[in-house]
């Protein structure tokens, strides 16, 4: 009669005189569990997973076939179980689904399609015009008021225009093409004319060789010029000072006065002259 698989493992120990604890210390078992395992108390061994490799790795120590007892040991009854392990409660509530969100997502689910439509409808129905309709609309906007078109029946025939009024006719039409046409520049007016001087004035002399800005203000900063000179052109001023100037696009400006030249240099910064005639 075939011997249990935990008596082939005692007998095949102390034929190799080997000890229980030996035989621990080398599978990392401790005594009990040899003792067990040769009992065939494997219900003593927590599992029989547990059972089954124990006998494994001491059949494989002692020199035996592994395999053929581990049939042997199914042949007992001893087979693997899988080891189900219940999860600890880490204390995080699963989202639960409210009963209100429920019934609004499937009421949610079929407002869309209902809102399309009623948007389809209105959008057809008042923003869409009928055919034809933009047709009518312009063909009205571009026939003219039949007053304006009717000729008066007993409107007498015009006289035919004399001389004098198809020359006044052409010189008409030539005042207003020139009005239609964009205003050329003018010429570059030439060096105004020094006014006469007064009595405590003192005469500033400008040179414009590029469109320049000047503003001058009297001791009250009160503005007594403020305009754009254009290129080629002069200007002369009569002030009494002190006064205050600023001069844009300075390097394109020539100052004199009382004609007597005004280095602009020294009062210019980005091209900007702010200085102070006293």
């Amino acid at each position: 009669m075939q011997q249990s698989v935990g008596a082939q493992l005692r007998r095949a120990r102390e034929s190799r005189g080997m000890t229980v604890e030996g035989v621990g210390a080398a599978i990392k078992l401790a005594a009990r569990q040899v003792e067990a395992i040769e009992a065939d108390a494997y219900a003593e061994l927590m599992n029989p997973t547990y059972a089954r490799g124990f006998i494994r790795n001491y059949a494989a120590l002692i020199g035996l076939d592994p395999k053929a007892l581990l049939v042997q040991l199914d042949q007992q009854q001893v087979r693997a179980t899988p080891l189900l392990v219940e999860q600890a409660d880490v204390g995080v509530a699963m989202p639960v689904q409210s009963s209100r969100r429920k019934w609004l997502l499937p009421l949610f689910a079929l407002s869309v399609p209902v809102v399309v439509a009623i948007a389809l409808y209105l959008w057809s129905e008042f923003w869409t015009a009928p055919p034809g309709e933009s047709v009518q609309v312009e063909q009205e906007a571009v026939m003219p008021p039949v007053d304006a078109v009717a000729e008066p029946e007993n409107e007498t025939e015009p006289a035919t225009p004399s001389a004098d009024a198809q020359a006044a006719d052409a010189v008409a039409t030539e005042a207003t093409l020139a009005a239609a046409l964009p205003e050329a520049s003018p010429p570059p007016p030439a060096e105004t004319a020094s006014a006469p001087p007064v009595a405590g004035q003192r005469q500033l002399a400008f040179t414009f060789t590029a469109d320049s800005w000047v503003e001058i203000r009297d001791a009250q900063d009160r503005i007594v010029l403020s305009e754009l000179n254009r290129a080629g052109s002069s200007r002369s001023v009569g002030v009494v000072f002190p006064v205050s100037l600023v001069i844009g696009n300075a390097k394109s400006v020539r100052l004199s006065v009382d004609g007597t030249p005004h280095d602009l240099a020294p009062a210019t910064k980005v091209d900007v002259a702010r200085l102070r005639l006293e």
